[in-house]
């Protein structure tokens, strides 16, 4: 049986992963600095930080992996330097662990596609366009891909990465506007939220991919991706912030109006991003499956339940 160790275990995607790979019969272990998620898949958990040499190498022993999908990092940090402590450094201690124990499975790290920045506007963005972050998260992601290429040349140690661009999905972060939207409109509709969404500018439009197609991406790039190379896993269409929230409008139980505040502008927001997953079509066949009004559907009622039972 496959062995694989999941680190940021407890986090959005980390839960869609490791039951996407327990029901394909792998053996699934998990690693985060947070509490083990109810309800997990996970053979086994390690509650440890990647800044813990000592607890890291003891996981690797017990765990045994053949493939490691690192996913542990930080989004959103208040200060500059937590996104390089917690995702290049953290990447840093996962990679001297490998080498102090002399093991090289397949890793599969997650970067993003704030890499690129910009992008071309409404044209999609391959692998091979140049990258050029536009926050201190983008640029901590970039780094932790040359951290990550630098042990697969020093070590060959087997690291191939994937280029996530904007999830959606049920148990999406509160930190991003969809998610943020869901729970007001669950909010508004048990009577304990205002009939009112404040927003940004909502004209900005994104390349989105649903969570559970994304981590089956993650599994086939395991499995059939070449080491050393990175992949991008999107939808290959953009669509606006706007057009999430009138789908999520659409389906209130209530009437809600949506205001703009010019406070809540984003000055380093990008217009339009849209990626080219064709590099992990040819090599594995995979597309997106689930549209992007049943991940918005499945996001809000995933919000409406949580509220039912007191989990907002």
């Amino acid at each position: 049986m496959v062995r694989i160790l999941i680190t940021g275990a407890s986090g959005f995607v980390g839960k869609h992963l490791a039951n996407h790979l327990a029901e394909g019969g792998y053996a699934v272990f998990g690693t985060d600095q947070a509490a083990q998620p109810s309800h997990s898949s996970l053979m086994d958990f390690f509650q440890a930080s990647l800044s813990d040499d000592r607890s890291l190498q003891h996981i690797l022993a017990e765990t045994r992996p053949d493939v490691i999908f690192h996913l542990a990092g930080i989004l959103k940090a208040k200060r500059p330097e937590v996104y390089y402590t917690v995702n290049v450094l953290g990447t840093v201690a996962l990679f001297e662990a490998l080498r102090a124990t002399n093991t090289k499975p397949k890793v599969v790290v997650t970067s993003s596609s704030a890499v690129y920045g910009p992008g071309l506007g409404a044209k999609p963005i391959s692998e091979g366009f140049r990258t050029r972050p536009a926050t201190h998260y983008a640029a901590s992601k970039l780094a932790q891909e040359t951290v990550d290429l630098y042990y697969y040349e020093a070590d060959k140690i087997p690291v191939m990465i994937v280029r996530t661009f904007n999830l959606l999905g049920p148990g999406l972060s509160l930190e991003l506007a969809c998610s943020a939207f869901a729970r007001q409109i669950a909010l508004a509709e048990a009577g304990r939220w205002p009939r009112q969404i404040i927003t940004g500018d909502l004209r900005a439009r994104r390349d989105f991919v649903d969570v559970r197609d994304a981590v089956q991406a993650y599994r086939l790039v395991a499995f059939h991706g070449s080491p050393g190379s990175i992949y991008n896993v999107c939808s290959g269409r953009a669509v606006s912030i706007q057009g999430c929230l009138d789908m999520l409008l659409k389906r209130s139980q209530v009437p809600i109006e949506s205001v703009r505040a010019p406070s809540r502008v984003q000055q380093t927001d990008i217009a339009v991003q849209v990626g080219s997953a064709a590099r992990l079509n040819r090599l594995t066949g995979w597309k997106p499956e689930i549209g992007l009004d049943q991940s918005l559907a499945d996001l809000l009622d995933d919000w409406r339940e949580k509220i039912k039972v007191g989990l907002e």
